[in-house]
């Protein structure tokens, strides 16, 4: 190789390594953006649930400003669910249900520009 073409070299590697090192990184305005509730549901004794109803509500009712309306998601392949809400500081009540299992229920405080994982473990309903 000559000089020229090592010199060009090492100025794209360099410039690949200065956008790889910005990457996944958001401006503070963006991730403030949103805030999110996310998690899995399991069965017992740990296993993934696909098909539970996982719903999302107020915890407590604000005093002033918009009233929140709930909402409900079902639980992926994995179990997994998520939220995606108002960038605002909120508590939050979440209820897993899912056909032959008992539902539980579970409280958790949402801030701008969080990520909270809430995990729930149904137990199989006595027949």
């Amino acid at each position: 190789m000559t000089t020229r073409r090592i010199g060009s070299l090492r100025l794209l590697v360099l410039g690949l390594l200065a956008l790889g090192a910005g990457a996944g990184r958001l401006p503070a305005q963006e991730k403030a953006a949103y805030s999110v509730i996310a998690g899995t549901v399991f069965r017992e004794p740990g296993f993934a649930l696909p098909g539970a109803v996982v719903t999302l509500e107020a915890a407590e009712t604000p005093a002033k400003g918009k009233r929140f309306k709930p909402q409900k998601v079902v639980s992926d392949r994995h179990g997994e669910y998520g939220f995606r809400l108002s960038p605002t500081e909120a508590k939050f009540k979440l209820t897993a249900a899912a056909k032959g299992f008992v539902p539980q229920e579970k409280e958790t405080t949402a801030s701008p520009g969080v990520r909270v994982d809430v995990f729930f473990e149904l137990k199989p309903e006595s027949r």
